[in-house]
């Protein structure tokens, strides 16, 4: 498969993703992993990846549109926004430092 069918296949892809999550209310995330994992066989991680780009990509468009309406509590916002990135920030560095076999064994 060439760049172009690809880049092709997946903007089709996540289109009718970003519409079944927008109608069953399940979010694009719970589609377009699995598609692109089975279907596509992009490597898990890149897919977990691409698809928080995405999330990111349209909260920020949904929050333009909060703020605009006056809908949202900038204070609140910024808090929960540092607060999240701090967590994001010591999650990943965590993730550094633990081994991966050990941190499987909770999940099964």
């Amino acid at each position: 498969m060439t760049v172009l069918t690809f880049t092709i296949a997946v903007a089709i892809v996540s289109f009718g993703a970003g519409l079944l999550g927008s109608l069953t209310g399940f979010g694009r995330r719970v589609v377009l992993v699995p598609l692109l994992t089975i279907f596509f066989h992009v490597d898990i991680r890149y897919a977990i990846g691409a698809s928080l780009v995405s999330v990111i990509a349209t909260s920020s468009g949904a929050a333009a549109a909060y703020v605009r309406e006056g809908f949202s509590n900038i204070r609140i916002g910024m808090f929960l926004e540092i607060a999240t990135t701090i967590g994001a920030l010591s999650g990943a560095y965590l993730a550094g430092w633990i081994p991966r076999r050990p941190s499987l064994r909770f999940l099964g």
